[in-house]
């Protein structure tokens, strides 16, 4: 028999999490569901509210094997060394990166990618860095099926992607959530550089916006954000296919004006600060995002402040959000301002 923490279903979650940060958590058992409540095994009782404590006959489960136990015949110690372990899933595809000195054993490593995780079911390498104007991903198979298309989930939703068609973040999960949280009732939220549209459907689905307009240049990216707009059956949502520095003009001269806008294209970004301004009013929110050293996030609020300058506006920058690291010592960072 073994101890377990029981609790209603609809606190799985929270329960699982709070045994794991208190240490109680006791792994190698299977939980048990019985009559909407769930069992999970731990190694001591503890205080905590809704859990009651029992002892049930748990079935116990093999240890799961990570990438380095897998390869350990494959590899030598220098090499298990080198290996990242850490890589993208984005779906039933998985991105990984292979250091220079194992470039003979990725497909091996693919392989153990596959073994380890039960829903990837493709296994890419990245072929150079993102290209040209709508910053399109080259990738090459390494095992599994050869396919580039997926369908991810994220903070509720469901996003059709085509890796090599449209430029898509899985690490952008969370700030796009966060951005949904303060998204308030009633609210029309432009997206400008919208893609396939995980910003326009994340806040769709996670506030109460009045409209979520979406704006993308890339013609594949776009017809992908109308599949998912669909898929999520989402009716308070726009895609417009075009330049922003098309599309913003025009909608100016129709008056819409938007309570929140969403610059989600880092480095570049600021370059567009004139069309934000042209659709926003007083008290508008702008999320800026930008690429910058890890002491200079400070940079992102300068050219926030240029921006508004250059169009004759005041703004309150209200925080600098880290929402991610691109590269050592380089974050992605997110410039949160208010229009005054």
């Amino acid at each position: 028999m073994v101890l377990c923490a029981s609790t209603d279903v609809r606190n799985a979650e929270r329960v699982k999490r709070a045994l794991r940060e208190k240490g109680l958590f006791r792994e190698g058992y299977r939980y048990q569901k019985e009559n909407g409540r769930i069992c999970f095994p731990v190694t001591k009782r503890s205080r905590m509210k809704g859990v009651t404590f029992v002892e049930r006959d748990l079935e116990r489960v093999a240890k799961k094997h990570g990438l380095k136990e897998v390869l350990a015949g494959e590899l030598t110690a220098a090499e298990l060394e080198r290996l990242k372990t850490a890589y993208d899933v984005l779906g039933s595809i998985a991105i990984i990166e292979v250091d220079d000195g194992l470039r003979s054993k990725e497909r091996a490593i693919a392989e153990a990618v596959l073994a380890t995780h039960k829903s990837v079911k493709t296994v890419l390498k990245k072929l150079g860095g993102h290209e040209g104007e709508l910053r399109l991903q080259r990738y090459g198979l390494l095992a599994g099926d050869d396919t580039r298309k997926t369908i991810v989930r994220e903070n509720g939703v469901r996003l059709k992607i085509d890796v090599e068609q449209v430029y898509y973040s899985i690490r952008s999960a969370t700030e796009r959530k966060r951005v949904a949280s303060l998204v308030k009732k009633g609210e029309r939220v432009l997206v400008m550089f919208s893609g396939a549209a995980p910003y326009v459907c994340v806040i769709a689905k996670n506030s109460n916006a009045k409209e979520i307009v979406g704006i993308e240049l890339n013609e594949k990216g776009h017809e992908l954000g109308l599949e998912n707009l669909r898929l999520n059956k989402l009716k308070n949502t726009v895609l417009i296919q075009g330049d922003v520095r098309d599309v913003i003009p025009e909608l100016h001269e129709k008056e819409v004006l938007f309570d929140r806008i969403v610059m989600p294209l880092p480095h570049t970004g600021h370059d567009f600060l004139d069309e934000a301004f042209l659709v926003a009013k007083e008290g508008t929110v702008i999320h800026l995002y930008d690429f910058e050293q890890e002491d200079e996030f400070e940079k992102a609020a300068e050219k926030a402040r240029a921006g508004a300058a250059r169009n004759k506006r005041r703004i309150e920058v209200l925080n600098i959000t880290p929402s991610g690291q691109h590269s050592p010592r380089v974050y992605r960072v997110c410039c949160n301002f208010k229009v005054l």
